[in-house]
């Protein structure tokens, strides 16, 4: 069994070296994400997809193999401490995410917009229809489904969704729960 202090200080260490794409990329894995989704994240937002390789070498060397395992003495599952861990090193990741927010265009702004009135924000997953769904209701208006997929993509690359892909089409929309409540 893995020691609670183990992935504190494997989280830690992410955090003192700048290793924004580790913590997070742990962080999703925690939230059982697979690793298929975590990779076409990375590459949106970070551009590179070694975050992965190294938490699966980290998760590894620390014999974990599930977020549902418990951690040594405390019985608590191992996600639930990853996710705790997370949030205490996660203010660089929201630092940038709100300095990116000016950098919306219209059309994600509207996007987002969509998801925030229609309560959709407050699900964890989306589904893509739905919002489609929510977008005409609320916008009157009818999106290309090239400009939607653009704007879901910008949407991650900043950090407020994350994106299910199945053979580059995005199956469903996954909303961190770091996201600020004043987004929400």
């Amino acid at each position: 069994m893995v020691k609670h202090e183990d992935i504190e200080s494997k989280m830690k260490g992410y955090a003192d070296e700048n290793k924004l794409s580790a913590l997070e990329a742990l962080y999703m894995w925690s939230k059982g994400i697979s690793s298929k989704t975590i990779a076409g994240v990375l590459n949106n937002k970070y551009g590179s997809v070694e975050a992965l390789d190294i938490i699966t070498k980290d998760l590894s060397s620390l014999q974990i193999r599930s977020p549902s395992e418990r951690v040594e003495l405390t019985d608590e599952e191992v996600g639930f401490v990853i996710r705790d861990s997370f949030n205490k090193h996660k203010q660089p990741i929201l630092d940038k995410m709100t300095e990116d927010l000016g950098t919306l265009t219209v059309l994600e702004k509207n996007v987002l917009l969509a998801m925030i009135r229609s309560s959709l924000f407050e699900m964890e997953r989306i589904k893509p229809e739905d919002l489609k769904i929510a977008y005409r209701a609320i916008l009157g208006e009818t999106m290309k489904d090239r400009d939607f997929e653009k704007a879901l993509l910008y949407l991650e690359k900043i950090g407020i969704v994350y994106c299910d892909r199945t053979y580059g089409r995005i199956e469903a929309i996954i909303i961190p729960e770091h996201i600020p409540l004043n987004l929400r």
